[in-house]
């Protein structure tokens, strides 16, 4: 019986001993990491990059025994042919799953005209984006698919996620500059290794980057750790290239983490 149980007691110890290994020295948070290993999943699972994962909204739906994402769209017509993925993030381990899944709806292939948009309808959304910067002109074509599939305008797929921590929710509490470890600039340092360690960014390109100096602000978080936001910029018209866009990136001055880690694609932007 004493060996059963020495067993049993060796598991949840491992599968901690997983959990914070996988965390350890990393310049973010625990949930900011689950953030980046969620968008890397639909990445791997699902083909979908950087600039189409800015098509939709990525809400926190439960942060008990791991991290649970869902990612819904952010323009309301999509909402049905896009769908919802899921990301339950455990153990350093991502698992994405789409409410399409299983269903027999061809869109591999089919373009705009099919029920479900994956990354190649999401890829030819995005190139309309960069051609007219109107997202109207798939939005109509994603209604009416809608619209013929028995879907009202709202509530394509059903009522939208609550998030853990809402904005509304969250207590913060005023920036005490005297509470500050870290500098300005070596705050903007750690947001750039950010950069680079959860997007790749090369060195030669980690060089572009601009701060925008008008979009920095300041407070203290629940804790009353003085928390100092970031806007990182990448980009050049005449010279488009992969991950360019805005970066808003926020370190904690106290404990030089990185709280959070958000990308706004250069050509939606636009839209």
């Amino acid at each position: 019986m004493l060996k059963k149980f020495a067993v049993l007691l060796l598991v949840p110890l491992f599968f901690m001993a997983v959990y914070h290994y996988v965390f350890a020295d990393s310049i973010f948070t625990d949930e900011c990491q689950a953030r980046i290993l969620s968008r890397q999943a639909l990445t791997e699972t699902y083909g979908l990059n950087q600039s189409m994962q800015a098509y939709f909204e990525e809400t926190l739906v439960s942060d008990q025994d791991g991290y649970t994402f869902v990612y819904y769209a952010t323009v309301d017509d999509m909402d049905y042919v896009l769908g919802r993925y899921t990301v339950e993030v455990k153990g350093g381990q991502a698992k994405a799953g789409w409410s399409w899944d299983g269903k027999e709806i061809p869109y591999e292939g089919h373009g705009l005209a099919a029920h479900a948009w994956g990354k190649d309808q999401l890829m030819e959304a995005w190139l309309i984006n960069k051609q007219t910067s109107n997202f109207q002109n798939y939005g109509l074509i994603a209604r009416g698919i809608a619209t013929d599939a028995g879907y009202s305008k709202e509530g394509y797929i059903s009522p939208l996620p609550e998030p853990v921590n809402s904005s509304d929710d969250e207590a913060y509490t005023d920036y005490d500059p005297a509470k500050a470890k870290l500098s300005v600039e070596e705050s903007k340092g750690i947001a750039l290794k950010a950069l680079q360690e959860a997007y790749g960014i090369s060195n030669e390109r980690l060089a572009a980057v601009r701060f925008d100096d008008e979009a920095v602000w300041y407070e203290g978080n629940a804790e009353g750790e003085p928390i100092m936001y970031v806007s990182c910029i990448l980009w050049d018209e005449g010279n488009w290239q992969d991950g360019d866009g805005n970066y808003s990136v926020s370190v904690n001055q106290n404990t030089g983490l990185v709280e959070s880690l958000t990308y706004i694609d250069g050509v939606i932007g636009n839209g």
